[in-house]
C-alpha cells in the first residue's frame, strides 16, 4: 500500500510546547486500498448537538443522546443502539463529541465500531484530551479494513491547569486529524452538531450560559420546538449534563 503524507502547517505554528508533538493542523494519509460506499457520505456528520460552557471554578458539558441510522435510504432513529453517550469525563478533562457515532467494518470481520465503546475503553489511558484523538486516528490508520474515510468525528474539550481554561475543538476520520486549542478568558459556550440547533443556540447564547439545570431544560425545550417543524429531528432522547471541576 502506498501512503502519501503532508503536513500543511510548520513547526513553528503549533501549540504548547507541552502538547508539541501534536501540531494544531491537518494531517493526510491517502490510501489505494480504501474503498467506500458514498451513498450517505458527510450526512451523518449533522446529527446531534453537544457543547460545553466555561466558568471560572468548571465546565459544564451537555449532550443528547439520540442515535440515528440510515434504513432504506432514509434517515431514522437507531433504537437498536439505545441511548448513545456523548459526553465524557475524567479527573483531568471533559470531553464531548458530535458528528458520525460508529465506523463500519469490511472485509472478513464485518460490523461496526462504536464510538462511545472506543472513548470509555480508551479515554482513562490518557491525560488530556489531545492524546485520546490522537490514539484515535492513530487506530483509524491501523485498522485496514475499517471504513472512516470521509465521515467526520468531532470533540469539544475542555480542561483548567495552572488557573487557565483550555477549550480543544478537533475532529478526525481515516484521512485527517486537526486539533485546534485556544485559552479561554471569559465565560464561554462552545458547541456543535445540527445546523438547526447550532443557528437556534446562536441567536441566544445566553440559554447555554446559565446552570446545569436551565441549560438542560433549554435544551429540551428546543427538541420540542424541532420535534414539530423538522422532517426528522437528529437531537433528542434524554439530555445528559455532566459537570467537571479540576481535582484540588
Amino acid at each position: 500500500m502506498q501512503n502519501i503524507y503532508t503536513e500543511s502547517c510548520p513547526l513553528w505554528d503549533r501549540g504548547p510546547s507541552r502538547y508539541s508533538e501534536y501540531p494544531a493542523c491537518t494531517q493526510t494519509v491517502l490510501s489505494d486500498k480504501i474503498t467506500e460506499n458514498t451513498k450517505e457520505k458527510g450526512r451523518r456528520e449533522h446529527m446531534s448537538f453537544v457543547g460545553l460552557t466555561f466558568f471560572k471554578d468548571r465546565i459544564i458539558g451537555y449532550g443528547d443522546t439520540k442515535g440515528s441510522c440510515f434504513i432504506d435510504g432514509k434517515l431514522q432513529e437507531d433504537k437498536e443502539r439505545g441511548k448513545i453517550p456523548k459526553v465524557f469525563t475524567t479527573k483531568d478533562f471533559i470531553i464531548c463529541t458530535y458528528g458520525v457515532n460508529s465506523f463500519e467494518v469490511v472485509g472478513d470481520k464485518t460490523g461496526e465500531i462504536f464510538i462511545e465503546n472506543w472513548l470509555e475503553d480508551n479515554i482513562g489511558k490518557v491525560n488530556y484530551p489531545e492524546d485520546l484523538v490522537k490514539r484515535l486516528h492513530e487506530y483509524l490508520l491501523k485498522e485496514e479494513n475499517l471504513l472512516a474515510l470521509n465521515e467526520q468525528l468531532h470533540f469539544i474539550a475542555g480542561y483548567i491547569e495552572m488557573g487557565q481554561r483550555v477549550l480543544v475543538r478537533a475532529s478526525v476520520n481515516k484521512m485527517e486529524l486537526s486539533i485546534k486549542r485556544e485559552y479561554v478568558t471569559i465565560p464561554l459556550s462552545a458547541y456543535g452538531g445540527n445546523d438547526v440547533y447550532v443557528q437556534y443556540f446562536n441567536k441566544d447564547t445566553i440559554q447555554l450560559m446559565s446552570d446545569e439545570e436551565d441549560i438542560k431544560k433549554n435544551i429540551e425545550r428546543a427538541v420540542k420546538k424541532f420535534d414539530k417543524e423538522l422532517p426528522y429531528n437528529p437531537v433528542g432522547g434524554d439530555i445528559i449534563v455532566k459537570t467537571w471541576s479540576p481535582q484540588k
